[in-house]
């Protein structure tokens, strides 16, 4: 399994706006062959927002990153957001304790 996820900071007065731009993206994700889960998380303390994210593999995230809903959101999201995106992401593996 692949897990991602990706933080990026609103500028001043843009949290309702990103939210609402990225729900269709968010409710078409969910629909993706390979996806297991697409959440996007706004923190209770400041302007930061967090996708956390769960493919069943590589290959479908990569697919994912090149739909036509996720440009579009990104475009939209362009000029709301300060400072780079950071993104992360792991392969999570079944490990014995």
């Amino acid at each position: 399994m692949i897990i991602v996820s990706a933080k990026f900071t609103a500028k001043p007065g843009m949290k309702e706006k990103i939210a609402e731009v990225s729900r269709e993206a968010v409710e078409l994700t969910r629909r993706e062959k390979g996806n297991i889960s697409y959440t996007l998380l706004s923190s209770t303390e400041d302007d930061t927002f967090m996708y956390y994210e769960e493919w069943e593999d590589l290959d479908s995230l990569k697919a994912h990153l090149k739909t036509e809903h996720i440009a579009a959101a990104r475009e939209a999201r362009r000029d709301m957001i300060t400072g780079p995106v950071s993104v992360r992401v792991f392969e999570a593996k079944e490990v014995s304790l």
